[in-house]
């Protein structure tokens, strides 16, 4: 059987091996460039979205004096500047040098001070590096490797990033061959939208052109949203933040199919109308459209409504939708969605479900049966223990950096605006977010059991300290444990962390970061003015500082704790 099984596997391999070398030579053929230089042009094309000639003309920065820089690209809409390098190997087995790791490294003073560029004839980058305000830019610097994976160039990447030596806004990734196909297919996959269909309209049309795009405008007879629900069902939604919400007695759903059914004449004037987002649209007669790759990203509650109202009344197709079709550029499909959702409030972070990074960590989520930030759909949430929400895990992941954890402890609700990239950077490995999502609920579960404690105890301070800011100053704790451990966390797997046995290392590690915050922060909040509110001096730089210093020290007495290193804890594989 196992040799069956690696058998298997080795085709596959061999399979999709063969299919991203086609897509990667086709772009080097196209752009006369190396396959080195091809799939990092391949991987902004497909995977960071960004046009194919401006990624092809990013990748030919490389050179005898290309300063570590593969590719280097400055998205200015999303303010981000990527940096790559690239490695195509010519056997499955063959990894990466840690020398091509060094090297991406190496590139970031050029980046800062980018004479070199100048020196090296690549004029272009020179000046647009030259009149950027770097403070206002992330910067992304990643090594995307058609290979097997390097578990050297794995540690340094974790190394890298624990050292936080290069500053909050500089973020590392690493691709392999492994983690690469499974990318390649859900960005084949995670363009679910609707390829192509017409759209009839029954009134002349406005037209619309601006720095978003082009938009059309006018009136929809009911029946045509429903051919298209009929037809997609929720396909068509798959640009919008929610689905269809349920409908119940008294609800807004219940009033549009009423208005529909009833006061089809008056539907029109009542309702706020659908907005469609497509990739393009085409005129075949002056009612008559043909779109490309659309969804509805605001109307799905009405959309839904007027299809399950035509099917208890005739009179329902005749209600008239205004619809707007904007052909927009893709970075603005974020804010067009949030800003096209006001009338039912959505919060950020369900506008933020959209993005391919949260669609990667959806699909890797699903294979230990997890779901990952789901869309919400009907009235309630189900109860789940294999749920992961996305507002809660941003706070979560939050909580374990240094720059970000006062933002967790007292800035929740802005966690998905201001410090997004930081939170959600490109290469998010999902073993770290379920690192964070297990001690979360580990810190939660021993921060209830110390309030239980002295339930009776009017100790107010503590009772403070332990309150909910006590969640994210444990998870904060118990990574900086984990940290120094000697906890190998690029050895570890979904399949490794979702054991009893891990979760009981996580448990151990939550009940000695709990014990140190509580102790800590006590002897911090004590030492302060006497007029000052415990709450308040849980929440601000001054007591991180503190906190950070002195538990520096305590952790001199690490190894005595016996803390287990997490990569030895579960053999699953």
């Amino acid at each position: 059987m196992a040799a069956n099984i690696t058998s298997a596997d080795n085709k596959q391999t061999g399979e999709s091996r063969k299919e991203l070398f086609a897509a990667i030579d086709a772009i080097a053929t196209r752009g006369g460039i190396t396959r080195d230089r091809a799939i990092t042009a391949w991987y902004a094309i497909t995977l960071l979205g960004i046009d194919e000639d401006e990624a092809i003309d990013a990748a030919s920065a490389d050179g005898p004096e290309d300063n570590g820089c593969d590719f280097i690209y400055v998205d200015q809409d999303q303010e981000t500047i990527y940096v790559l390098q690239g490695y195509v190997s010519d056997r499955p087995e063959r990894a990466a040098g840690v020398k091509k790791w060094n090297a991406l490294v190496a590139a970031i003073p050029s980046i800062k001070d980018p004479i070199s560029f100048k020196h090296a004839g690549r004029l272009d980058i020179y000046e647009t590096l030259q009149e950027l305000d770097l403070q206002n830019y992330v910067q992304v610097f990643g090594l995307i490797t058609l290979a097997a994976k390097s578990d050297q160039i794995a540690r340094q990447l974790e190394t890298t990033v624990r050292s936080k030596t290069y500053g909050a806004g500089i973020s590392f990734f690493y691709e392999h061959q492994d983690g690469l196909y499974d990318k390649y297919l859900i960005a084949k996959t995670a363009d679910r939208t609707v390829k192509e269909d017409t759209l009839t309209f029954t009134t002349r049309l406005s037209e619309m052109k601006g720095d978003f795009g082009q938009a059309i405008i006018g009136s929809v007879a009911a029946s045509e949203f429903a051919r298209w629900y009929d037809k997609y069902s929720n396909q068509l939604f798959e640009g919008n933040v929610r689905l269809f919400i349920g409908q119940r007695k008294g609800g807004i759903n219940e009033k549009i199919i009423e208005t529909a059914t009833n006061r089809h004449g008056e539907f029109w004037a009542l309702n706020n109308g659908i907005t469609i987002v497509a990739e393009s649209f085409e005129g075949l007669s002056d009612t008559k459209y043909k779109l490309r790759h659309f969804s509805i990203v605001n109307g799905c509650q009405t959309t839904v409504s007027l299809s399950k109202a035509i099917e208890g009344s005739e009179d329902a197709k005749k209600s008239q939708v205004l619809v707007r079709v904007v052909a927009a550029k893709k970075a603005l499909l974020t804010d067009i969605v949030r800003y096209n959702n006001t009338q039912n409030p959505v919060k950020l972070s369900a506008v933020r479900l959209l993005d391919p990074i949260q669609e990667a960590l959806r699909t890797a989520f699903a294979r230990i049966e997890y779901s990952y930030a789901p869309k919400q759909e009907g009235s309630r949430l189900i109860k789940n223990t294999k749920r992961i929400e996305l507002d809660r895990i941003a706070q979560y992941l939050a909580s374990m950096s240094d720059e970000t954890i006062l933002d967790a402890v007292r800035r929740k609700t802005e966690l998905f605006d201001k410090s997004y990239k930081s939170i959600f950077p490109r290469g998010l490995r999902a073993e770290k977010v379920f690192l964070a999502w297990q001690i979360a609920k580990a810190v939660e579960v021993e921060r209830g059991n110390l309030l239980a404690a002295i339930a009776e105890n009017e100790d107010l301070v503590m009772k403070t300290i332990l309150g909910i800011h006590g969640t994210p100053w444990g998870i904060y704790v118990a990574n900086t444990l984990i940290e120094r451990s000697g906890s190998d966390l690029s050895k570890m797997t979904l399949q490794k962390m979702n054991t009893e046995d891990f979760k009981n290392a996580i448990t151990k590690y939550a009940k000695k970061a709990m014990e140190l915050y509580s102790e800590i922060a006590v002897n911090i909040v004590s030492s302060s003015d006497a007029g000052s509110n415990t709450r308040n001096e849980i929440r601000i730089r001054p007591f991180l500082e503190k906190l950070k210093r002195t538990l520096t020290l305590r952790l001199a007495k690490l190894a005595s704790w016996k803390l287990p290193k997490l990569h030895t804890v579960s053999t699953a594989k």
